[in-house]
């Protein structure tokens, strides 16, 4: 394994010396970062419809990015791929004195506590003080809000600030539903007056977007309480809807004027038989 390592890094060694390739040399960091984003998306992709042998491509390409990234900051500054492997490595131990040590803990709950007290420790080592930061974690502003609504609702239930029962998150859902609707239909209305240019009045618009980022906060919210992962969630009820439609698709020959050509119901006869097709077993259910 090491000598394969090795070889990647020789290689990219290579691609950024004078007389490389390029377009790899002219990469900064903030680009590779931007690549290494989008390649662990790609993974991601891949883990989701199960396919193990794309898997495996895009963790090679994920492994290629990670190292690549490395070797542009060694340029800047005295680092390897080794050096930020004995990192890890250290922290992960150091964090998991359940394991490594003399503490065990109970259950996931009490190792994630443990964690979370050495990371503080961490912090106070390093000048910073964790009682003093917000309880809301900071997240790259590439992270999507689904998860970001998710994990806010995380920080806060840490200490508290939470519903006591799912029931209440069921009323909390409805009553966002219940305000979207009066929203939507407030700017629908049509005695309302227009703008200058003949659209809804701005502020009606504003309230609706308003109202369904309330309703999607709160669906988060009912999926934490479920264990639900909504970024996963909603991911594989794209893929599905995908694979669905391209079903319907393929139904009518492929034909987009056919497609136009069809009447709703004979769409709706389509999408059922596509469901049909998925449930046995002809198309990916994640």
């Amino acid at each position: 394994m090491a000598q394969h390592i090795e070889d990647l890094i020789r290689t990219i060694g290579t691609l950024r010396a004078p007389g490389g390739c390029p377009w790899d040399r002219k990469q900064t960091l903030a680009n590779a970062a931007h690549y290494l984003l989008e390649e662990a998306g790609e993974l991601l992709d891949a883990a989701l419809a199960d396919d193990l042998d794309n898997v495996r491509e895009e963790l090679s390409d994920l492994l290629f990015m990670l190292c690549f990234c490395v070797e542009i900051l060694s340029e800047r500054c005295p680092v390897t791929v080794a050096d930020i492997a004995g990192e890890g490595n250290a922290k992960l131990i150091r964090r998991h004195p359940h394991v490594f040590g003399d503490r065990p803990a109970r259950d996931s709950g009490e190792s994630q506590e443990r964690w979370n007290e050495i990371k503080a420790a961490e912090k106070r080592a390093r000048g910073v003080d964790p009682d003093r930061e917000s309880l809301l974690k900071d997240l790259p502003s590439s992270s999507a809000p689904l998860h970001q609504a998710f994990a806010y609702q995380e920080n806060a239930a840490d200490v508290g600030f939470d519903w006591p029962e799912v029931a209440e998150v069921w009323d909390k859902v409805a009553e966002e539903l219940a305000e979207l609707r009066e929203a939507a239909e407030l700017a629908a209305a049509p005695d309302l007056p227009a703008a200058a240019d003949g659209d809804r009045v701005p502020g009606h618009v504003d309230s609706v977007e308003h109202e369904v980022g309330d309703l999607l906060f709160a669906v988060v919210n009912l999926a934490r309480w479920f264990g639900v992962q909504p970024e996963l969630a909603l991911r594989r009820a794209n893929h599905r809807f995908r694979w669905r439609f391209h079903s319907v698709e393929q139904q009518f020959g492929g034909s987009r004027e056919q497609l136009q050509a069809a009447s709703l119901a004979q769409l709706e006869t389509a999408w059922e038989t596509a469901k049909r097709r998925e449930r046995d077993g002809h198309g990916h259910r994640r």
